[in-house]
């Protein structure tokens, strides 16, 4: 919904210009700035869970679905210890919202998103670049994450769009 100062006309240019640069994967478009993603969501149903709610016998993962999103990723940070070396790194993905009601997905805390062949864990989510300030004008999600070992999870799958 448009207010008074920011008419619809506007906010469908906003949009336009939104998805030529970041793409639409649904229609086939990739984007200039073409940056794609895969989001796993938990399988809630199918985990085993103990007496305290965690996962037992590890997470199971539902197909992963691909989309592309802005990702603004910091730089690996190095941890050496008796075991070895290891990567550690933040990523922040910004999600067009559109994207997510096209495809009916709503990333939650604890999902994983792969990208760059590696998988990020979703820890925080932010929905608060409101354009012209209005609440129904909503325009991202913000998913901060954090680098995840594949040897932790149990994914094997992605579905396309």
């Amino acid at each position: 919904m448009a207010g008074r100062f920011l008419p619809q006309r506007d906010l469908n240019v906003f949009e336009r210009v939104n998805k030529e640069l970041i793409g639409d994967l649904r229609l086939g478009k990739d984007g200039i700035i073409n940056q794609q993603v895969v989001l796993y969501k938990v399988s809630a149903h199918d985990t085993m869970t103990n007496l305290y709610g965690e996962a037992t016998g590890g997470k199971k993962w539902k197909d992963g679905v691909k989309f592309a999103c802005l990702v603004d990723a910091a730089d690996f940070d190095w941890n050496t210890d008796e075991f070895s070396a290891d990567e550690q790194q933040n990523a922040d993905f910004h999600i067009l919202r559109q994207t997510l009601i096209d495809l009916s997905l709503v990333p939650e805390v604890g999902d994983v998103i792969e990208w760059n062949w590696a998988y990020f864990e979703i820890s925080s989510i932010n929905e608060n670049q409101l354009v012209g300030g209005l609440q129904d004008n909503n325009w991202t999600v913000s998913c901060g994450t954090f680098r995840v070992r594949f040897s932790n999870l149990n994914i094997e799958r992605i579905r396309s769009i």
